[in-house]
């Protein structure tokens, strides 16, 4: 099963990322912002047809205030996981430089975590939330040493940190995914996403930065809402934000503002 993952630091894996430069549409610009974007395939704009993606589409809107440049580079990679997105922020030296040199930060991570639990599940040597409950301890320890890192990247300089969490997707696929999720689909569903959403929400709050809620956004209160019914998921290509889904997702983090950079 093929999962997907963001967190709203976008920040994302720098090797084959991509920048665009984004010009406002009249006038001189009177502020320039460099965005970059880490995470996952969720991250990546996997389930947009336009291949745009939220990183994009959140930059789009950006340019739509008066008076902003804004250039974006969205760094994340198929298969991240949070220990692979961590190394990159300690040690890989063009990560660290992208990082350093961003006015906003966003992460969007965490679905590639759970296929681990996935495998062991299926293999037979655990059942049910079991699978998952280590590799979602190791998730939250690694996320928040990420956002601290990055934290520490930016020597106090004023910088807009974000991450998003991540939506309930195993609810409505359950003609996708495989056969021993099927009849606990909203249950497992459910607490994975609202364990991820603990990790990223706290983590941002303790490192100076702000989470915006996927999974209440795509699945209601409760998180058991269909977000493919309500169009927010992409069925055709399971189990990312559509288009849809995607320009809310760039919505929401824009309503979080752009303090303390403007």
């Amino acid at each position: 099963m093929a999962r997907c993952g963001a967190v709203v630091l976008a920040v994302a894996a720098i090797a084959g990322g991509s920048a665009a430069l984004v010009a406002p549409a009249g006038g001189q610009a009177s502020s320039r912002l460099q965005v970059v974007a880490l995470g996952d395939s969720d991250t990546a704009g996997n389930g947009d047809p336009t291949g745009v993606g939220w990183v994009g589409r959140y930059a789009r809107l950006l340019r739509q205030k008066p008076g902003l440049l804004v250039s974006a580079r969205n760094l994340a990679l198929d298969g991240t996981t949070s220990s692979s997105l961590l190394t990159a922020v300690r040690s890989d030296s063009a990560t660290r430089r992208a990082v350093a040199g961003a006015d906003i930060v966003l992460v969007g991570i965490g679905g590639a975590d759970l296929n681990a639990g996935d495998d062991r599940w299926q293999s037979g040597v655990c059942h049910g939330k079991a699978c998952y409950a280590g590799d979602l301890k190791a998730f939250a320890r690694n996320f928040d040493a990420t956002v601290a890192t990055i934290a520490k990247l930016r020597q106090g300089k004023k910088a807009v940190l974000r991450a998003i969490t991540l939506p309930n997707a195993l609810t409505g696929a359950e003609n996708m995914i495989p056969t021993f999720l099927k009849p606990v689909a909203t249950t497992i569903g459910v607490y994975q996403a609202k364990a991820l959403r603990q990790a990223i929400c706290a983590s941002m709050i303790r490192h100076g930065g702000r989470c915006v809620d996927i999974l209440r956004a795509f699945n209601g209160a409760s998180g058991t809402d269909n977000a493919y019914r309500k169009g927010l998921l992409n069925h055709a290509d399971c189990c990312y934000a559509s288009a849809k889904g995607q320009q809310l997702i760039a919505r929401l983090l824009v309503e979080t503002g752009l303090r303390p950079v403007r």
